[in-house]
């Protein structure tokens, strides 16, 4: 197409009087600016979304529900401390955690091999037809958990050397205890 001066003359004077006007998205595009009424109600796909872009606070209170989370994707890091307990767990009614130290009676006593010694923990809120289970942490590797019997505000953990000598279980062994009901 050949351009004759009196057609820039024309195009410019309407160029000038307004009469070509670039459309919107023309605008944002030249603007370097995207305005949330440029974009049309529901388009704004994955696609368009930068990796990490989204971050929590862009996350509405309450909108991310199981459907939303990968199976296994939630770990024991990704949980606050104390934050399961009895209603989170499916068929659990209680949950108590406790722990005990052998004091110098149960920790200095002589226990043959086979043989075991009783640690009472106080834990209220126990009752007798409760479940629990206990683990210990003791300088001496001859003691094991042989028995938890859950009572009245109290678990008695019955540990047993399972070394062929006699030992003593340690002071200040810890005991720790789970209990729970059904």
């Amino acid at each position: 197409m050949i351009t004759t001066p009196k057609m820039l003359g024309i195009v410019a004077t309407a160029f000038l009087a307004g009469t070509f006007v670039a459309s919107p998205e023309l605008r944002a595009y030249a603007a370097n600016t995207v305005f949330s009424t440029d974009i049309v109600d529901g388009q704004v796909m994955t696609a368009d979304l930068a990796n990490n872009a989204v971050t929590a606070a862009k996350i509405k209170d309450g909108e991310v529900k199981a459907a939303e989370i990968a199976a296994n994707a939630v770990g024991s890091s990704e949980i606050a401390t104390d934050a399961v307990g009895a209603a989170e767990l499916q068929g659990v009614t209680k949950l108590l955690y406790g722990q005990c130290v052998a004091d110098n009676t149960e920790g200095s006593t002589s226990v043959p091999g086979g043989q075991g010694v009783n640690v009472v923990c106080n834990i209220n809120g126990v009752d007798v037809d409760d479940s629990a289970i206990a683990s210990v942490k003791s300088a001496q590797l001859c003691f094991d958990v042989w028995r938890v019997i859950p009572g009245q505000n109290a678990v008695t953990v019955l540990m047993q050397n399972e070394c062929a000598t006699t030992q003593s279980l340690g002071i200040g062994s810890e005991i720790s205890v789970m209990v729970f009901d059904k």
